[in-house]
């Protein structure tokens, strides 16, 4: 079906010129569009890039953010759990993404790390059909990101910033999260919990394309702090600025400057 389309296919159908194709690919989890494309366009600004950024025209890619920067165009979107995401992956694989980079929060989970901590992940665990059907042959669920990838993503990351390397729980039902849960994943080893970086490591494997990620903590659940509490309200002007840190870091490493 929709798998044996090809990029042809895909180019045509999408009104794109049939020699289109894109550098590299950037997600960031969240909803809040306007927002996070501000914080892009304040990076690259700062960064002193020279870029052009439009909305894609045709309705099914309206979420993604073209960026032409050098004569190479990037795709940015910002995507809440992974059913589109997955799908603009494939896209973007096809159209020739040389990196696929995922940024954004996750909820901690390691009592040795705190709010604010980054986690570069080494693999995520990932088991819904946004990662089953892009990696048949994972039989463990276990969806590695990209080795060179994350050393680059930790290289330019500011040295005064803690970074972690563990694992990452996948899960795209939040609000079905349970303290059991909480321990049990915590009690395995997991760092963190969010989630799109399962999707952006199986898609990205599944078409060989280099991939990583990089995350805050923002809320902190194995230590009992949820987004609603007064302390997680307080760390507001620090998460911005660790928010800007991992633009900046995610931008530089896409861009290789």
């Amino acid at each position: 079906m929709y798998k044996s389309f090809t990029a042809d296919e895909f180019r045509k159908h999408c009104a794109l010129p049939p020699d289109y194709k894109i550098s590299g690919f950037l997600s960031y989890g969240g909803w809040d569009d306007e927002k996070h494309i501000k914080n892009l366009e304040d990076t690259l600004k700062d960064l002193g890039i020279k870029y052009r950024i439009k909305k894609l025209e045709y309705k099914f890619l309206q979420h993604i953010r073209e960026l032409e920067i050098n004569g190479k165009k990037y795709w940015f979107t910002i995507e809440y759990g992974g059913a589109t995401l997955s799908e603009y992956l494939h896209l973007a694989c096809l159209f020739g993404s040389k990196k696929n980079i995922h940024i954004g929060s996750c909820g901690g989970l390691n009592p040795n790390l705190n709010s604010l901590d980054l986690i570069v992940p080494k693999y995520t665990y990932g088991d819904e059909s946004t990662t089953r059907i892009y990696a048949r042959e994972v039989k463990d669920n276990k969806h590695y990101s990209t080795e060179a990838i994350s050393q680059e993503l930790i290289k330019n990351t500011p040295k005064d910033l803690k970074i972690d390397t563990g694992a990452i729980m996948g899960c795209q039902a939040m609000m079905g999260e349970t303290w059991e849960d909480v321990r049990s994943w915590s009690e395995a080893g997991y760092s963190g919990v969010e989630m799109e970086t399962a999707v952006v490591f199986a898609v990205s494997n599944h078409f060989k394309v280099p991939c990583g990620a990089l995350v805050y903590i923002s809320d902190n659940l194995i230590k009992g702090q949820t987004c609603h509490d007064e302390s997680h309200k307080n760390e507001k002007t620090k998460r911005e600025a660790v928010k800007a840190e991992v633009y900046r870091v995610a931008v530089r490493t896409i861009l290789n400057i």
